[in-house]
């Protein structure tokens, strides 16, 4: 059989066959990857049919189909993010039933995902060191010179410095890196899952020389890509998928591209119709009218749009163009006058130009486009729920009438409209997005890369909805890197070149061809293009360092500290001191508790009451009279007893999956129950002898404030030059991402969750040392103190970013609040009032400055 035959004998049957490889016999020697009959089911969707493939040493393997066809589901598989529910991987000839990413990295795969896996409170130089295999994982004060020497080969593309924090990085950059670090491990098989839609065509181009020199070193390659040109470029063979079930297998060098598209489809696609062809109705009046717009990245621009037009907007990335679609639709800034429907427009922010008429598609739909959590049909209808709503009510029966539709004439690929968004496919996700820009029903559409990552026959349906909103009256401006897309889809298109529009393409210069020669022409010769940063300010410096906060809180505390000299002579004494700083030992032992629990994104309502447990169990287990080994046995049961609060907060918090201030609220409730069950009232003394001890001075500093400076430095220390502080700071900067990169992210919340636990244990020594007695209501107000210092030292309540120090120095600042209100005579409520009013500002002003920094 032809392989022709084969490909329409596969072409025009209903049932999917499943096709061995026809294409090489391959030696054992030379397999790299095999999935042997791989089986995958969801909820509704039989994602993965037992597929069985086969990668060989030296070869480019092009895996093609549509979104929902389980390509990323079997190299998810492949890679161990993904538990197949049967069927065996095998890399280099090691075979495992339910590999996991650390697994398989070690094997000799790597991954590039479709959404880069990077951690984005971890810098660059963080991130590609955590992802690399043992064995080569360079130390901590190596890892930023490694990182350049890596990133060095990418010079000519991009310019990334190794010390940037991700969340800083344009989409682009963040593909470099991902890339970039995946080819470091020198794997036996890198997987790459639509490398190229977020990447300019000399970063291309510098992506298949490197891969040309993997295959030339007896690497292998896992290529999948929507973009059938790239496909017949670089592969030797191609396996289509279709509907989770493997069609064939065929060599690349003989099936053609419209082949491909007709097993992708399951039936034979032809080229959509041109524009001309298309269009049945004439422009209608102008509805769009743009006057001397300008704005970062672009400068007095002027712009006409009909009734029914689309308009493509061109030119070589970063000329502009992206920043004036993202000044119409509201994102960022812009000054000019917008004029739609002949009113005047406000583009303020997204909502403002929303309620204007316009509405925009985004082109990184992960970060902008999709909120993970919510169901296809809240995603879809929430731009449009004052149409769907009546007095301020939601009609639900409107609302999955005109969500339903709208999926319908999207083909959107799901099990029911009401499955979170974030379990669908990449395109279908897509899809999703367009389909809430779609049900606004404005008058202008910003299409910003519409078709990215959506496969090919769903990029026709795109095409043809698109054309159908124009053809009601709207007016499009679509945004897109492939000038085919824009010759097929436009009726003009305006090449951008330096912030201007330099020239207008209709008619017959509206060509592939045109777009191209246009956007070369205008822009001149460049040396370099892509994804160079914008130069680090001194302000963005300060912005980006997680110290800030802590060098902030000094400056207040010392201001503060001249305030009460200025009130009381009493402040700089000894006896002043010797009494706040055990009050400061405590609250910065609670602080740096609270922090490290902050860092995987938690908030332990529990320290307070555990404290007050922790003093009751004290009044037993260090009663009077105890010998040396009594103390010693007495504190370890102490740090057991906490160790089992911050178990059982853990298991609450992760393994139930119950939100984490519920469930440390629920273990606040017990064991502030159990403590006051102990110890009704205040009773049961406390050796004085151990007391004595916890309350040791140096002069008039206390030891235990010694300890809590110490523990604050080699925790600090510990968070930014160990293997586990960098996983912890990856677990709570992005939870999925550190799962899918191997990093156990179960085994370091439960190790942030005791270590909460186990730091209570010397404030409530401290507090022991405070009352003599079992007092089980001696910590609670220590708990929202507790918060308070963490965030006013700069931790982020979502994770990912804190300080020890500063959360020492929040306490300082804390303390130094309560004392001065003291001293100058204000009543007590002051106290709270200016730690909640701090606190607030502070969570506030960090956020907005590390927000600008990224922006900026």
């Amino acid at each position: 059989m032809t392989q022709q035959e084969i490909v329409e004998d596969v072409m025009y049957v209903s049932d999917v066959q499943v096709q061995e490889d026809p294409v090489h016999e391959i030696a054992d020697q030379d397999v790299v990857l095999r999935l042997d009959a791989v089986d995958k089911k969801y909820p509704g969707v039989h994602a993965i049919k037992g597929v069985s493939l086969t990668v060989r040493r030296g070869e480019i393997h092009a895996l093609v189909g549509q979104n929902g066809a389980g390509k990323s589901t079997l190299v998810g598989i492949a890679a161990g993010s993904i538990t197949a529910d049967s069927g065996t991987v095998e890399i280099g000839g090691v075979a495992a039933t339910d590999p996991s990413p650390a697994w398989c990295r070690e094997q000799g795969l790597a991954i590039v995902y479709q959404e880069p896996a990077l951690l984005p409170d971890l810098t660059v130089a963080e991130n590609m060191r955590l992802s690399m295999p043992e064995d080569r994982r360079p130390s901590v004060g190596e890892q930023v010179g490694w990182a350049e020497g890596i990133l060095s080969r990418w010079s000519s593309v991009a310019s990334i410095d190794p010390r940037t924090p991700v969340r800083e990085l344009q989409p682009d950059a963040r593909f470099v890196v991902e890339i970039a670090k995946a080819m470091a491990e020198e794997p036996k098989v890198i997987v790459l899952d639509e490398p190229t839609e977020h990447l300019l065509p000399p970063a291309v181009a510098e992506l298949f020389r490197l891969v040309s020199e993997l295959i030339d070193a007896g690497g292998a390659v896992v290529y999948i890509s929507h973009r059938l040109n790239e496909v017949k470029q670089i592969a030797h063979t191609v396996s289509v998928l279709r509907d989770g079930a493997l069609v064939g297998t065929f060599d690349g060098a003989e099936v053609t591209e419209q082949d491909v598209v007709n097993l992708v489809v399951g039936r034979e696609l032809t080229r959509a119709h041109t524009r001309a062809e298309t269009r049945t109705t004439a422009l209608g009046d102008t509805l769009l009218e743009v006057t001397g717009f300008s704005g970062t990245g672009f400068d007095d621009l002027d712009l006409t749009v009909h009734v029914g037009e689309i308009v493509g907007f061109a030119g070589v990335e970063g000329q502009g163009q992206r920043e004036v679609l993202r000044a119409l639709g509201g994102l960022v800034a812009g000054r000019g006058t917008i004029e739609l429907g002949g009113r005047a427009v406000k583009t303020s922010s997204p909502t403002a130009a929303l309620a204007g008429g316009i509405a925009y598609l985004p082109h990184d739909r992960h970060h902008e486009g999709i909120l993970p959590g919510l169901s296809l049909r809240e995603n879809a209808s929430l731009s449009s729920l004052g149409r769907l709503s009546r007095l301020g009510v939601l009609s639900r029966l409107r609302e999955r009438k005109a969500t339903s539709e709208t999926f319908a004439s999207m083909r959107v690929k799901a099990p029911s409209a009401e499955v979170d968004v974030a379990t669908l496919s990449g395109g279908n996700q897509q899809k999703v997005v367009l389909s809430r820009v779609l049900m606004t029903e404005s008058k202008l559409i910003l299409a910003d890369e519409p078709t990215q990552g959506v496969d090919i026959g769903a990029r026709e349906e795109i095409y043809t909805i698109l054309r159908e909103a124009a053809t009601r009256g709207a007016a499009i401006i679509v945004l897109s890197s492939s000038a085919a897309e824009l010759e097929q889809l436009c009726d003009r298109v305006i090449v951008f070149s330096r912030g201007k529009a330099a020239k207008e393409l209709v008619g017959d210069d509206l060509s592939e061809h045109g777009i191209a020669q246009a956007a070369l022409s205008a822009t001149g010769s460049r040396s370099r293009v892509g994804t160079a940063l914008r130069k680090v300010t001194f302000g963005r410096k300060l912005a980006r360092n997680d110290l800030t906060p802590a060098a902030i809180l000094a400056i207040a505390t010392i201001l503060l500290a001249g305030v009460a000299i200025s009130q009381s002579e009493f402040y700089l004494t000894a006896r002043n001191f010797g009494l706040i700083l055990p009050l400061l030992a405590t609250l910065a032992f609670f602080a740096m508790a609270q922090q490290v629990v902050m860092m995987v994104g938690g908030i332990d309502l529990s320290v307070g009451p555990l404290a007050g447990l922790l003093v009751v169990v004290g009044s037993f287990v260090l009663s009077a009279y105890k010998t040396p080994i009594g103390m010693i046995i007495g504190l370890i049961v102490l740090a057991l007893v906490a160790a089992v609060v911050g178990l059982v907060n853990w298991t609450l918090a992760v393994v139930v999956k119950i939100n984490p201030l519920i469930a440390t609220l629920v273990t606040y409730t017990a064991i502030q129950g159990i403590a006051y069950l102990l110890r009704p009232l205040p009773a049961g003394k406390i050796d004085p002898i151990f007391l004595s001890y916890a309350s040791t001075k140096l002069g008039f500093i206390p030891i235990m404030i010694v300890l809590a400076i110490v523990v604050a430095v080699l925790l600090e220390f510990a968070m930014y030059r160990t293997l586990f502080g960098i996983r912890l700071r990856a677990t709570g900067s992005a939870h999925a991402t550190a799962d899918r990169i191997g990093v156990r992210t179960k085994r370091i919340t439960l190790i942030a969750y005791v270590g909460c636990s186990v730091l209570v244990v010397p404030a409530a020594v401290l507090l022991m040392a405070q009352a003599g007695t079992g007092n089980a209501s001696i910590g609670d107000s220590y708990t929202l103190a507790s918060i308070g210092a963490a965030v006013l030292g700069g931790a982020s309540i979502f994770g990912g970013r804190g300080s020890f120090i500063g959360a020492c120095l929040g306490a300082v600042l804390v303390i130094q609040i309560n004392t001065v209100v003291q001293f100058i005579g204000l009543p007590l409520y002051w106290q709270q009032w200016l730690l909640g009013g701090l606190t607030i500002a502070a969570a506030a002003f960090y956020s907005k400055s590390r927000t600008l920094a990224e922006r900026s």
